[in-house]
């Protein structure tokens, strides 16, 4: 099955959709001084329930109109900032109806400027919808002077390994999304880049487990969509800021934010650095046994501190043009720059069984990591005509370029402390990730509230990764060809989908299908050998929700969808953790494919419990091998035969009168692994809970507002691991300026130092302990600086075509 001959089916079907003509309705808008008001959105409202129907703006002379408008019966709403909102009388549209002419509008404006409202509502810092989890970052005052990542480990059901990369609720296979833009960033590529950004730089999170056949079909696990912020404001504004953080180490980062908005431009830039510096202290119990079913042999007891100074900057530039009132052409440019220093000393004991020291080691590692990224969107959306037919197409390409150096000094040791044997290793990486891709969403609103999408999309990727390890011998240091390898890995995915949408009195649905073709080569140029791979797969989804009375809501869906390995998990190179650990790829990994199925309830609009299960097929984990003889453990990704999860979430917010607000976000889940691995049978399971509450309070009527917030993740499986439980309670107060120009905040992060990662293994000849520790605990101050124009003018949002392949790059 050829993509374009499938591509152009869907256009031909969408365009043969065309609903037939209806009545329509026109009107005209002016304020107080008898001019056209500017940035004015006229909406077409249900007369029932007040439910928008549709939305339009009106041109220069203040005039709009609804065209294709069914029978029924409805009122226009017309809102200005500045003005009071206007309301039409109800009217009633029949068959006999063609036009109707609405009665001039008239705006009043209000009685205070919006610079001095005082918002009383604030967002919670966890937020629950009927398809997505919002962390809302910017409404949080723990989160100030964090980094991305430091934000996504509070977040619900979220797991960081420093090593790998982020998991979710025991499941891998998480798109990390940038702005709607999949990062094809992994493992520590995608850590170091989520390091260097700020958490002032981001206004919320959106943690999606269920998406639609818009969305690429990758990432078993769902979706994580880090938004930044963009200013919303017509004319020239914005905010400056810096934070200062002190926990063991120093914390000092900056940032800005620059908009310029007109009737034909909005401008746009955010700029950040960051400097801070951090430690990692990590402990390891190994025990190595002997050839055959002999007992324990020897312990492995290891202390491992680190250094982790790092810089970062990052650079988002932008610019809307507003060709017509229907079309809208857009470019966007991210640049990161990244450069850290990993200056790690590890101190081994090898003991026997009996607690008698045999020997010890030292080691000095020594990382020295560059890179810098950068991507780039160009954006057209066409509005077709007022009935909401729309086409928006997008070419991103994107440059990842990193350059890590690694030396590492042996020191051998007898029991007596005596030398043995000394080492140095050299490594020296180059790699580069080349991605372009193209995609065109096309939407026809259909008669009855119905709804047709269509859409294609084609990417290529090139990874290109050339490592070199040298011994120094006598000061020189000499290639060592066993380890050294050249990697180029290309692929090219062509996409096509369909959905249709439907809304009925008390019921909706939405039916989607997604058909995918891939094609890769992996070429070790090293080892001339090569991996070809080409198939084409198809990916349903359908959701439909019952509004059971005015109180009560059901929804179920379901999605069928693929995670395809990371560039990284593809790349054969080692890197070195130590010189008894290292981290390497498998390019014969398969791709895993996974169905998911969720039930909902929703009360009163703001309650909500979701049942979901899940069951994924050539699962993606890493797993440990360990060879007792050399006492040298590596870490890889492997496919493991079947994994399931039942889950069960609640949210729940509570007012305690107007000081306080809380919302409680919960979970109980059962993950279940089992496969042939390494010689034997696993079957790793286990039921886990977690539960995060944020609380907020206002704290008089002179700008002061607090929280305290905190998380608990029980132990849990993944893979052949077991993670022991976690948890983190921290607190801030927020001080607004009378102006609201200035905002003060204070926050304390992991008050009783409990955010830790303990990882258990007993598998096959494998039996060990791992506990992780890092700078969690430190004060932070931070003050943000709002400066230009307060009136309020709508953003344009927006997604590119790179989502899945700036997830897996990273």
């Amino acid at each position: 099955m050829k993509i374009p001959a499938i591509t152009f089916f869907l256009f031909i079907l969408a365009q043969g959709a065309i609903s037939q003509q209806k009545p329509r309705i026109t009107g005209s808008v002016v304020v107080e001084n008898s001019k056209p008001p500017e940035n004015a959105t006229v909406s077409l409202l249900r007369a029932k329930d007040s439910v928008v129907v549709k939305t339009t703006l009106p041109d220069s002379k203040g005039y709009y109109e609804f065209e294709q408008v069914k029978e029924g019966s409805y009122l226009v709403s017309i809102s200005v900032v500045g003005y009071r909102i206007y309301f039409t009388n109800n009217f009633s549209i029949d068959t006999e109806t063609w036009d109707i002419n609405m009665p001039p509008a008239i705006l009043t404006s209000t009685s205070s400027l919006l610079g001095e409202v005082i918002v009383q509502a604030k967002k919670p810092f966890i937020e629950r919808k009927a398809d997505r989890l919002i962390v809302n970052v910017e409404s949080s005052i723990i989160s100030t002077g964090s980094t991305a990542l430091e934000v996504l480990e509070k977040s619900p059901g979220i797991m960081v390994n420093q090593e790998s990369g982020i998991n979710l609720k025991g499941k891998s296979g998480v798109i990390i999304m940038i702005d709607g833009k999949p990062s094809p960033l992994s493992g520590v590529d995608l850590i170091n880049y989520l390091k260097s950004i700020p958490s002032g730089n981001i206004e919320r999170i959106e943690i999606i487990t269920n998406p639609s056949a818009r969305y690429d079909a990758s990432g078993n696990a769902g979706i994580i969509d880090i938004r930044f912020k963009k200013d919303k404001r017509d004319g020239y504004n914005g905010n400056a800021g810096f934070s200062i953080g002190q926990g063991v180490y120093f914390k000092p980062s900056a940032n800005a934010s620059v908009n310029f908005r007109n009737k034909k431009w909005n401008v746009f830039t955010t700029d950040a650095v960051t400097a801070p510096k951090g430690f990692t202290n990590f402990y390891i119990n190994r025990k190595f046994f002997a050839g055959g079913n002999g007992g324990v042999e020897s312990i492995f007891d290891q202390t491992t501190f680190t250094r982790q100074p790092q810089q970062s900057a990052n650079l988002r530039l932008g610019a809307d043009y507003y060709a017509s009132k229907k079309t809208v052409i857009g470019v966007l440019l991210n640049g990161t720059f990244y450069k850290g220093t990993r200056d790690g000393l590890s101190n081994a004991n090898i003991t026997n069984p009996s607690g008698v020291l045999q020997f010890k080691n030292k080691t000095a590692n020594l990382l020295d990591d560059k890179r810098y990224n950068l991507l780039g969107n160009f954006n057209l959306k066409h509005t077709i005509d007022s009935t909401g037919k729309e086409i928006n197409a997008d070419i991103d390409f994107g440059k990842f370029n990193a350059r890590p150096r690694q030396d590492i000094f042996i020191n051998t040791y007898d029991a007596g402390s005596a030398p043995l044997a000394n080492a140095t290793q050299k490594s020296d990486q180059q790699s580069t990730i080349n991605v372009k891709s193209f995609k065109v969403d096309y939407t026809h609103p259909l008669k009855n509230n119905a709804k047709f999408e269509a859409g294609i999309k084609t990417s290529f990727v090139t990874t290109d990764n050339d490592v070199k390890f040298f011994d120094v011998v006598n000061n020189n240091e000499v290639l060592d060809i066993n380890r050294s390898n050249h990697f180029i890995y290309t692929e090219n995915v062509n996409a096509a989908y369909t959905s249709y949408a439907k809304d009925f009195k008390t019921t909706s649905i939405q039916l989607g299908l997604r058909l995918e073709h891939t094609n890769s080569k992996g070429n070790q140029v090293t080892t001339v050998q090569s991996l070809n791979r080409n198939y084409v797969q198809l990916f349903p989804s359908f959701a439909v929700s019952q509004k059971l009375n005015e109180k009560n809501e059901v929804s179920f869906s379901y999605s069928r969808r693929i995670d395809r390995p990371t560039y990284r998990q593809l790349n054969p190179f080692k890197i070195l953790v130590d010189n008894y650990t290292y981290v390497l790829g498998d390019p014969y990994l398969k791709p895993s494919l996974s169905n998911s199925y969720q039930l909902g309830y929703t009360f009163k609009s703001k309650y909500n419990a979701t049942v979901s299960y899940l069951k994924s097929t050539d699962a993606i984990t890493d797993v440990f091998i360990q060879d007792d003889v050399t006492k040298i453990s590596s870490q890889t990704p492997a496919n493991m035969q079947t994994f399931q999860q039942y889950d069960l979430a609640i949210n729940f917010p509570v007012t305690v009168k107007k000081w306080m607000n809380s919302n409680i976000n919960a979970s109980v889940y059962y993950n279940k692994y089992s496969s042939r691995l390494q010689g034997g049978q696993l079957e790793n399971s286990f039921t886990s809970w977690d539960i995060n509450v944020t609380n907020s309070f206002v704290l008089g009527q002179k700008g002061w507002t607090a929280e305290l917030n905190g998380f608990y993740q029980s132990r849990n499986v993944w893979g052949q691991f077991i993670i022991r439980n976690l948890a983190q309670i921290s607190a801030g107060v927020q001080k607004t300026s009378k102006d609201k120009k200035s905002v003060f905040k204070l926050s304390a992060a992991d008050i009783f130092s409990t955010n830790h990662i303990a990882v258990i293994v007993k598998y096959q000849n494998q039996d060990w302990f791992t506990d992780r520790t890092w700078d969690s605990q430190f004060l932070t101050f931070s003050y943000t600086y709002r400066f230009g124009k307060n009136t309020v003018a709508r953003a344009r949002q927006r997604t590119g075509g790179m989502e899945d392949e700036r997830r897996r790059a990273n």
